[in-house]
């Protein structure tokens, strides 16, 4: 029976056959030569060997038969555009069925077969390693940039809740972490995890996570046993709970800094996510280093605590001695000043000296009496100590005003009522910095106008001192040590009330003074 036209097998020249063959042979990978009606001309043992097939079953038959099993060229073959272009094409193809990479390039030759049709050199190579090899490249090269990244940020932090919210962000942000955007951090204070920072967590569990003690719930655990615990909203572990929670997972980890537990980090997972542990490492890495954050800025906030305690002893020390020597000054010599002065007036007639003399005698005295006077009250006036601070600052801005003929404004707002007190080193405090603010400006500033403004909000107290002078330079001023005694006792006695001093001074724009105390409770009623 003779065979039809497409059955026909194309043949090379038998002078060149075998050089042919040999040379697809050479090559490391599967090699065909295919005609312009894409029939398979030629091929070398590996395709052979990849496909199970002989070269009979081959040579002759459609390649899109033989490679892809289909009766007709996929859209993205190579061969179909080599064929159009009569160029070298090259692409990647995934196989789906068999889950592998091929690099697929048909080049056109200058063979031609015994019919004369022209042939291409279509090869086949098994890509899949070298491209799961770049991808795991590619992440750990995303891996590590992330962590550089994050190391650069956690380096900016100036708290414990900046550096959570910098480790959150940055887990968030990396899309092939494939997180859910919802995430807790606690730090471990004492005897319990306190909530400091989240991401998109509903108010009732807020409320109920707010404060934790090791062992509680999941987070609690992990603090607890140092262990990183992956699990549902369904764990018998996760005891907090509040109606209509819906169901959820997430992973639990502890933030430690050579063993020892700093804080927890809870990140929600999107359903059904196993965590790989490409992924799990990364967020270990980063976890890790977060917590060498934690632990050098726990570090420096205890040698800041130290410092303001021993500053603020210092200064209450020195208060304490003032008070002590206003008294002495007050109590035993105006009052010793003061008897000698009655005595002295009414031993008049008995008196030897001439009465011009004894009149500018008990004329001296009682100007000395009120020296003393005012250097007791300039050591600690007893207005502060009896009345507060509003009033003590009252009479001072007043007194200050009349003896330079300055017009100072003093502004409460709102004013602190009568029955209450702010904690006695906050007054002393803020009126130390309020008259060495008063004295720069009246002495150095040339100012027309003063304006003192004490803001009490129910967390902080608020003090301004505003002037209209000419105003300083005032890094140049805090670099001479001899010019700036002033301004560093008020910024102790701010780091020692654990408040801040800002200074804003501008040429002939005049000088800003705001000193901020934050205050635990509210002012109370005098006992």
């Amino acid at each position: 029976m003779q065979k039809t036209e497409s059955n026909k097998k194309t043949r090379l020249p038998s002078e060149t056959e075998l050089e042919i063959r040999n040379i697809l042979d050479a090559f490391p990978f599967s090699a065909q030569l295919i005609d312009s009606d894409r029939k398979i001309v030629a091929v070398n043992k590996i395709l052979k060997q990849t496909l199970g097939m002989e070269e009979d079953q081959l040579v002759g038959a459609h390649c899109s038969v033989v490679i892809d099993g289909l009766n007709a060229p996929t859209t993205d073959c190579p061969l179909e555009e080599a064929l159009e272009k009569r160029k070298t094409i090259e692409r990647e193809l995934f196989d789906s069925k068999k889950g592998r990479w091929i690099n697929a390039s048909v080049y056109p030759t200058s063979i031609v077969t015994i019919d004369g049709m022209p042939t291409y050199l279509h090869f086949l190579r098994d890509i899949t390693e070298a491209k799961n090899t770049a991808a795991e490249l590619s992440r750990s090269l995303e891996h590590h940039k992330a962590l550089c990244d994050l190391l650069q940020n956690l380096q900016n932090c100036q708290n414990r809740t900046q550096i959570l919210d910098t480790l959150i962000d940055q887990i968030l942000s990396l899309s092939w972490l494939g997180m859910a955007a919802t995430a807790v951090g606690f730090v471990l204070n004492g005897k319990y995890l306190e909530l400091m920072t989240h991401r998109n967590v509903s108010p009732e569990l807020l409320i109920k996570c707010r404060r934790l003690t090791p062992g509680e719930c999941l987070c609690g655990k992990a603090a607890e046993s140092n262990r990183l615990t992956i699990c549902s909203s369904n764990s018998r572990h996760h005891s907090i709970k509040y109606k209509g929670m819906a169901e959820h997972q997430h992973a639990v980890f502890p933030i430690t800094h050579k063993g020892n537990v700093l804080g927890v980090l809870t990140l929600y997972l999107n359903p059904g996510d196993t965590m790989d542990n490409f992924r799990l490492g990364f967020l270990e890495a980063a976890i890790a280093a977060a917590g060498a954050a934690l632990e050098g800025q726990l570090a420096r906030e205890q040698v800041i605590q130290t410092q303001e305690k021993y500053l603020a002893h210092i200064i209450s020390s020195q208060e304490a001695e003032r008070k002590r020597v206003a008294g002495d000054l007050h109590d035993e010599l105006c009052q010793s000043l003061s008897a000698i002065l009655l005595e002295l007036h009414s031993n008049g007639p008995h008196n030897t000296f001439p009465q011009p003399v004894q009149h500018d005698i008990e004329s001296q005295l009682r100007d000395l009496i009120d020296q003393v006077r005012r250097m007791a009250g300039q050591l600690r006036p007893a207005i502060l100590d009896d009345f507060g601070l509003e009033s003590a600052l009252t009479r001072k801005i007043e007194e200050i005003s009349s003896l330079k003929g300055i017009p100072i404004d003093f502004q409460r707002v709102p004013s602190i009522p009568k029955e209450y007190r702010l904690p006695p080193a906050v007054e002393v405090g803020l009126y130390r910095v309020a008259m060495e603010a008063l004295i720069n400006a009246v002495t150095h500033t040339e100012a027309s106008h003063i304006s003192v403004i004490l803001l009490w909000q129910q967390n902080t107290v608020t003090l301004l001192v505003e002037d209209d002078g000419c105003g300083f330079d005032y890094s140049a001023v805090r670099k001479d040590m001899d010019r700036c005694d002033g301004l560093i006792e008020m910024e102790e006695r701010m780091i020692a009330l654990g408040g801040k001093l800002q200074i804003e001074s501008d040429h002939q724009k005049g000088t800003t003074v705001r000193a901020e105390v934050p205050l635990e409770t509210i002012p109370q009623k005098p006992h």
